[in-house]
């Protein structure tokens, strides 16, 4: 009787680890308080030094993610080998990471199981190999081409010259706007970034209430660097709180003349960009 006891109470601790181990994710893979509205769940072992992490889709119990991770709180560290999968269980990507940079050969697949894509990374290097369409047509010839990769914000245009990527954009179908994010030449401010942050450091006001409130963080400001050079659709993607994202874009609207454009064969381009703003209390 005694030695039932203490198997049962050694199962009853497992299951309770193995309860507080699991997490719920919505679909941009941020923690909820349970199950509703999940649409991943994700189980996290500890394998000497490192974390065994798998993520599931809760529709219908599929693998989603298998990683290899030396961090988990607050965030994952990935840091070995990464498998992600469709949701009909075909693989999705297959590489790895060093201290969640990619490294070595990255490959991807579409859900039909065709591979999509062939990345060599090294350090801050990214080679791609070749890129194929779902019926297996390559689009790289001699490691240089043009294609175009479909996502849920819109389909987004990328050019590789000689392996490297050279150009990404996207065209916003009401205007017609071509709006590139890599570009060969980036935009600059007039006098570097140190120049930038020093003007930014002079002129933002913290706000009396949000210092008052204890409110501190980065806010991200997203704009665009037009073709003259001059910033439009200036706006906080994300900030500790609306005060400090108020500031932030003030404050950007007041830099919006000192910039010189991206550049892609030598031609001037819009370029998206986000820049970091900190408000620290002190």
């Amino acid at each position: 009787m005694k030695l039932l006891v203490i198997t049962l109470l050694v199962l009853g601790s497992f299951s309770s680890f193995a309860q507080s181990a699991g997490q719920y994710l919505d679909e941009k893979k941020n923690l909820l308080t349970g199950p509703e509205g999940a649409s991943y769940y994700r189980e996290i072992k500890e394998k000497g030094r490192r974390y065994i992490v798998k993520d599931f889709y809760v529709s219908n119990e599929q693998l989603a993610m298998d990683a290899i991770c030396s961090e988990v709180q607050p965030r994952l560290v990935y840091d070995g080998p990464f498998k992600t999968y469709h949701k009909n269980g075909k693989p999705m990507q297959d590489g790895a990471f060093e201290d969640s940079k990619r490294l070595g050969l990255w490959k991807t697949y579409y859900e039909n199981g065709q591979q999509e894509e062939e990345v060599l990374y090294e350090k801050d290097k990214a080679d791609y190999q070749q890129h194929w369409d779902e019926s297996g047509n390559a689009h790289l010839v001699n490691g240089t081409g043009h294609y175009t990769e479909n996502y849920s914000q819109g389909e987004q245009h990328l050019e590789i010259m000689d392996h490297q990527l050279i150009a990404s954009y996207s065209v916003k179908p009401e205007s017609g706007d071509t709006i590139y994010v890599v570009v060969q030449e980036p935009a600059s401010f007039l006098g570097g970034m140190s120049e930038l942050y020093k003007e930014v450091g002079e002129a933002l006001r913290y706000p009396a209430d949000a210092r008052q409130r204890g409110i501190q963080g980065k806010v991200f400001v997203e704009f665009i660097v037009d073709k003259d050079g001059t910033l439009r659709d200036i706006k906080a993607i994300k900030g500790p709180h609306i005060l400090l994202n108020e500031e932030a874009e003030r404050v950007m609207r007041m830099m919006k003349y000192d910039w010189t454009p991206g550049k892609v064969k030598g031609k001037p381009v819009a370029q998206k960009m986000v820049l970091p703003l900190s408000f620290k209390l002190g």
